[in-house]
């Protein structure tokens, strides 16, 4: 029995371990759509706070759609008749 809880224990800290590596890979802040979300996400909160008006805001917006363009290009596939 004990060697069982032992076994279960293991498998447990493996898990999370390998559960903590992925969240970390999945939220690093130097992953060019993390800095774009951050900066969308300072972008509007400066918007609802009345630090940037309207034209500002869409201004940012179509000039981090532009970065995002150039490091994910959307790739549509060609269609198959």
């Amino acid at each position: 029995m004990l060697a069982t809880m032992l076994a279960a224990a293991a498998i447990a800290g493996v898990y999370v371990v390998l559960v903590a590596r992925h969240l970390h890979k999945a939220t690093a802040a130097d992953r060019p759509h993390r800095r774009l979300a951050n900066a969308e996400r300072a972008a509007t909160a400066r918007l609802l706070h009345g630090d940037l008006d309207r034209r500002g805001y869409r201004a940012e917006l179509e000039m981090l759609a532009a970065l995002d363009a150039v490091d994910r290009p959307l790739v549509v596939p060609a269609p198959e008749y």
